[in-house]
């Protein structure tokens, strides 16, 4: 396609303003996240424990976030919530197993006294 053609085409400028919305939908996604890591930060601080639905709601929100960049970056065609479901929570990933940690240094040698 040429340049002429391009410019006349809808689905370009459909896109273009669907790249709109999306950037202030964004804009605001992000303000909520942060207002969700005060939240949390007050919670833990006074509890000692996050709030669980808060905790999954953002996971989602994260999520939701990503695939906003994804279809704004032209990573992706699909267009995110409100035109497809709601993202769920990122799946956790597995939790960490601790492992003893070995010294790299040599063991010491006792001294001998006689």
């Amino acid at each position: 396609m040429t340049v002429k053609e391009n410019v006349k085409n809808p689905d370009v400028w459909l896109r273009g303003l669907f790249i709109l919305i999306f950037g202030v939908i964004l804009y605001f996604a992000v303000i909520l996240v942060w207002l969700v890591v005060v939240f949390q930060f007050v919670t833990k601080l006074l509890t000692g424990d996050l709030n669980r639905q808060v905790a999954d709601f953002n996971g989602g929100l994260l999520r939701y976030i990503s695939l906003i960049l994804g279809y704004i970056t032209f990573q992706s065609g699909d267009k995110p919530f409100p035109f497809s479901p709601w993202p769920e929570k990122a799946r956790e990933p597995a939790p960490r197993t601790r492992t003893r940690r070995r010294s790299t240094r040599s063991p010491a040698r006792k001294k001998e006294t006689e």
